[in-house]
């Protein structure tokens, strides 16, 4: 006689929608925050003031983990990944100028 398949071993239609709600609000929350630091780095962007800076986690966070740098003197810039660097994601964008230096 053939085994009767045991209607509890897959996952449930109640635990599975719970699994998806709890996934898209996961999802809601990391949008708002990407849009958050978005706002933060272009607010950076438009005033380029000097007394303060998005951490590098916001700008990574917001997508835009590229620095571009001049250099006056030899009135030349590059763009560099901070994704790249060995700086604790906390840090100011601005605290990396100190480390940079003309070749």
């Amino acid at each position: 006689m053939p085994e009767q398949p045991d209607r509890n071993r897959g996952p449930r239609v109640a635990e599975l929608m719970q699994k998806r709600a709890a996934e898209e609000v996961a999802q809601k929350a990391e949008r708002a925050a990407q849009e958050a630091a978005l706002r933060v780095v272009e607010r950076w962007n438009a005033e380029r003031s000097p007394l303060w800076s998005p951490t590098i986690r916001c700008a990574i966070v917001a997508g835009t983990p590229w620095l571009d740098v001049y250099c006056p003197g030899r009135r030349a810039s590059r763009a560099i990944d901070i994704r790249a660097l060995d700086r604790h994601p906390l840090a100011s964008v601005s605290s990396l100028v100190i480390g940079f230096r003309c070749s």
